[in-house]
């Protein structure tokens, strides 16, 4: 669907006006940042998500969002709500995929069935939804589709085997569709998030799990990235201001990527005083 925009439409926060986005996993978290976003900058959101609280969420954020309950490990259940959403609005323009989970164990631990979930929620749904939504951008013309990957794809963290190998796959995928489907005008992205302030990180920070000390040590910015900052990055891939980027992982990560060693920051700190 190809919206005219009027001039001045970016600063009246009508960058997606007429779209309609669906965005899975957002019922909190990252998901629900960008679903937030869509919304301010004009668009008619799905929250698409297993987790009930997706109804308060939709709630939330007004008549321009709606909840849609969906097991994502079900390949049929995700092209009847694609198929259902388009007789609805008559176009889809927009998807994210952004449900995801971790289930961190060590890999002499794993089992079967954990990595087959991870598989199903991580891998398999990306793929599927990107089918299934991405045959009405084809019919429609074109559209954007922003997988949600994680920097574990380029910085290792241990005990999470199949969480790192399955949104490594994330952005293969995304190089695939991005290559293959920029000639229906359908442009594919991903963006790797970092340490972002979400229910993920709080709660093993608050367990003792993870340490707030070491993390920031590892990142230049030195400090945690807000849920607003990725959904900002979420919103520029999919309006027109982005067109003529296609296929790219984007690391929204704080320069955790340039891959510094733990504490290397200390010796800049305490030897480039200002002269």
């Amino acid at each position: 669907m190809v919206v005219e925009r009027t001039e001045g439409d970016s600063m009246k926060g009508n960058r997606l006006k007429g779209k309609v986005a669906v965005v899975t996993g957002a019922a909190r978290g990252i998901g629900f940042g960008i679903a937030r976003k869509y919304v301010e900058e004009g668009a008619q959101v799905v929250i698409a998500d297993v987790l009930d609280e997706g109804e308060q969420a939709a709630k939330e954020l007004g008549e321009s969002a709606q909840f849609y309950w969906i097991d994502l490990k079900s390949r049929e259940a995700i092209f009847q709500m694609a198929e259902k959403l388009y007789e609805k609005y008559g176009h889809l323009d927009v998807l994210v995929n952004c449900a995801g989970i971790a289930r961190p164990c060590p890999t002499f631990k794993l089992k079967e069935e954990t990595l087959d979930e991870v598989i199903a929620i991580n891998m398999k749904a990306p793929l599927f939804t990107c089918q299934a939504v991405g045959k009405y951008m084809r019919k429609n013309g074109g559209g954007s589709i922003i997988n949600i990957s994680s920097g574990n794809t380029r910085m290792i963290n241990v005990g999470r085997v199949p969480y790192g190998i399955t949104k490594g796959a994330v952005n293969l995928l995304t190089q695939q569709l991005g290559a293959e489907w920029a000639i229906y005008n359908i442009k594919v992205n991903a963006i790797a998030p970092g340490w972002i302030r979400t229910e993920m990180v709080e709660t093993p920070l608050k367990k003792g799990i993870l340490n707030e000390k070491e993390i920031l040590s590892v990142s230049p910015i030195g400090r945690f990235g807000k849920v607003e900052e990725v959904a900002n990055l979420a919103c520029f891939l999919a309006c027109e201001e982005s067109d003529y980027i296609a296929g790219q992982i984007i690391f929204a990560d704080g320069g955790w990527n340039t891959g510094i060693m733990p504490n290397a920051l200390d010796y800049i700190r305490e030897n480039d005083k200002e002269d």
